[in-house]
């Protein structure tokens, strides 16, 4: 279960208890809003098109979408790049990428909160319908088709519009819209969490791992470099990337780089041959 939130389980077996504890309750909270999220698409399935065929398949459909939307947007708020020490890693600023994954969330809450809100009333939603469904038959008397398509269509944003003008209502939808929130924000308290182990385990792995990998390189083009040129005396593991690289070394008394740079490199090659 914990694997929702993209969590090594190899790492997270090596973190504290109380840590694991708050991982578990992101992950609980985060389940509570997929259940709210298919009961609210089924009843918003049945609102629109009064089939249970419809709420199964809007309730799948969109609970899918809205899964995998809030399910990205917690794991890439928990993950933190590769560089950063988790010493000190306070945001100073409001990063882009924060505000989308805010607003993103809040849609999602939103379309959310309506329709499980007006389930939890539904017999005041049902009223609503009801008496707007009569209104609309009385000014359309005269009018036998549009009578008969009034009385197979549902209002459910009529109903929506008409419940915000309850208080009852307007409470249960910031409890709603809060709950869907509560994820990312437990969430955002662990990424934040100077005190907390994962996020330094999982920097330091990834650390070990691009070191491997950048020593099994460096050996595999020192194979290379000796077979096409055998007077080669340089060992690549002992050179620095800007003292004697062969790529960039005319720029690096600069302080912009250049990812590589031709003249360099062919000056590099003839000096070995």
């Amino acid at each position: 279960m914990i694997n929702v939130l993209g969590l090594d389980t190899r790492i997270f077996d090596q973190v504290s208890v109380l840590e694991k504890s708050a991982y578990k309750t992101a992950t609980t909270a985060f389940f509570v809003v997929v259940g709210m999220s298919l009961t609210a698409n089924a009843y918003l399935g049945m609102m629109l098109f009064n089939s249970w065929f419809a709420a199964v398949g809007l309730s799948l459909l969109l609970g899918f979408i809205q899964f995998s939307i809030l399910r990205i947007a917690l794991i890439t708020l928990l993950s933190k790049p590769l560089a950063e020490s988790i010493v000190g890693s306070v945001a100073k600023r409001i990063r882009l990428a924060s505000i989308f994954r805010i607003l993103f969330v809040g849609l999602i809450a939103l379309s959310i909160s309506f329709p499980l809100c007006s389930l939890l009333m539904f017999s005041q939603s049902m009223n609503i319908e009801e008496n707007h469904r009569l209104e609309l038959f009385h000014s359309n008397q005269s009018n036998n088709s549009a009578l008969t398509e009034i009385q197979n269509t549902h209002f459910p944003f009529h109903v929506f519009t008409e419940l915000l003008n309850e208080s009852g209502f307007k409470f249960l939808l910031l409890i709603s819209i809060f709950i869907v929130y509560a994820p990312l924000i437990l969430v955002a308290k662990l990424r934040y969490n100077a005190h907390f182990e994962y996020l330094e385990k999982a920097r330091q792995e990834m650390l070990n791992i691009v070191a491997i990998d950048y020593n099994e390189t460096i050996e595999q083009c020192q194979v290379s470099l000796n077979k096409e040129f055998p007077k080669n005396k340089k060992v690549l593991k002992n050179l620095s990337v800007y003292v004697d690289a062969p790529i960039n070394s005319i720029y690096k008394n600069e302080t912009k780089h250049t990812i590589g740079n031709k003249i360099a490199f062919n000056q590099f090659i003839q000096s070995i041959e």
